[in-house]
């Protein structure tokens, strides 16, 4: 019986070994064949640099294939995206996922699951409206209004705190502990880009609760795979 497929769409480029390996802690390669593709996989340097965000709203964060993190369009990435998803679909893969927790309103994928659709429904189950405060990590301060009306609700209150995916150690001890301090419910790692490694860190010292949204991508996928 061959192995289950399954096809990541990522912002920025393949391959994203980082990432790999979130999946891969839920899905070891003897459960499923991974593959990655990136909506920014036909841009050079040059047009990376290209790609850079025009304001706040237009910001993304993502790693890039060498382990380097950049801010980079959601416009550009929304173009891109549109070419990828139809090769993605052309791979004929048993579950696809579009891994950004970032919403694209404008993109319609029959059959494809977005990270944003699949952590928000995690986000409501755990803690639904009006069940208490909802605690944000967010890779920069540009995303704090937008994540705040995002995940705020009637009688949910959302706190965001920055640090990047890629901080130190002692970063995300201090972010951890601001989180601390606001006293939430629920803690929502809303990044792709976010490690097992960072999440366990935090919690160590918010004690909260804490959802990774790689984590909850692979183990949605490997359900619908059966793996």
């Amino acid at each position: 019986m061959s192995r289950p497929s399954i096809g990541l769409l990522v912002i920025g480029q393949a391959p994203r070994p980082a990432l790999l390996a979130e999946f891969r802690h839920v899905l070891p390669e003897s459960a499923a064949d991974i593959s990655v593709l990136g909506a920014l996989d036909h841009l050079d340097d040059a047009g990376l640099a290209a790609a850079a965000p025009e304001s706040d709203a237009d910001t993304l964060y993502t790693t890039l294939p060498t382990g380097r993190s950049v801010l980079v369009s959601k416009a550009a990435v929304t173009e891109g995206m549109g070419a990828r998803l139809n090769d993605l679909a052309a791979q004929n893969v048993d579950v696809a996922i579009v891994a950004c927790t970032g919403r694209f309103k404008t993109l319609e994928a029959p059959g494809v699951h977005f990270a944003s659709d699949l952590i928000g429904g995690a986000v409501a189950g755990c803690l639904p409206p009006g069940a208490g405060r909802l605690g944000v990590f967010i890779p920069t301060p540009a995303q704090a209004e937008a994540s705040i009306e995002r995940w705020s609700s009637a009688g949910r209150e959302c706190v965001a705190v920055p640090v990047q995916p890629d901080a130190d150690d002692a970063t995300i001890r201090a972010a951890a502990e601001e989180m601390a301090n606001h006293s939430v419910d629920l803690v929502v790692h809303d990044c792709i880009s976010y490690t097992r490694a960072s999440r366990l860190l935090a919690a160590s010292i918010h004690r909260k609760p804490a959802i990774l949204a790689a984590a909850i991508c692979a183990r949605f996928a490997a359900e619908l795979a059966g793996a």
